[in-house]
């Protein structure tokens, strides 16, 4: 009489069964990451440059108690060097800070920048009679007597990118220009490059 076959045990057919989930997992995670790896390749994704062109301040006045007014203008460049990746801002949020401290914010209009583009930004940022703290006006009249004061610019964007018909979900990209050298005469300011982190 052959013998009987020995009937799987409910445990090995778990373990079985937990392999091929496993390895189907393993695998689509590697086919995923194949995939990336062949789009990046084929996009090769390049940094966004932004520069802060020109920088100047009208109607600059600070008060003997403290409180300043002023209207800084600035011309940012903003440069997509990609070849297959355009970007849509859809917001954009600019702040003018001195030591940390808020003295204007404005919004910029939203637009799309193409592939192989430099765009430039001009905004005006008024600061009204803003209080701001006696170490921070001492430091202001400092750099008041030699022509010029230093501020930090920054900018928070929304943004996506688009490649092809596809669109990326919203970023935040945020553009720290620092320090920016604003003259309070009419003399040419320097040229100021900013970090960027998406």
């Amino acid at each position: 009489m052959p013998p009987m076959a020995t009937p799987a045990l409910p445990g090995a057919r778990r373990r079985g069964l937990i392999f091929w989930i496993m390895a189907i997992i393993l695998t689509l995670i590697f086919l995923g990451g194949l995939v990336v790896l062949v789009a990046w390749l084929t996009i090769k994704p390049k940094r966004l440059d932004y520069v802060i062109l020109d920088a100047s301040v009208q109607k600059y006045n600070l008060t003997n108690d403290n409180h300043l007014s002023a209207t800084f203008q600035f011309t940012i460049q903003s440069h997509n060097p990609n070849h297959k990746i355009s970007i849509y801002y859809e917001s954009l949020e600019l702040f003018v800070k001195f030591n940390d401290h808020t003295l204007s914010f404005d919004t910029i209009e939203p637009f799309h920048q193409p592939r192989k583009n430099v765009t430039k930004m001009e905004d005006s940022v008024v600061a009204k009679n803003v209080a701001i703290s006696r170490s921070d006006a001492r430091d202001l009249r400092a750099q008041t007597k030699l022509g010029r004061i230093d501020v930090d610019v920054y900018v928070r964007a929304r943004v996506r990118f688009n490649v092809g018909i596809w669109k990326s979900s919203h970023r935040t990209a945020k553009i720290e220009c620092s320090p920016v050298t604003v003259s309070l005469s009419n003399a040419k300011s320097r040229i100021t490059y900013c970090n960027t982190s998406l």
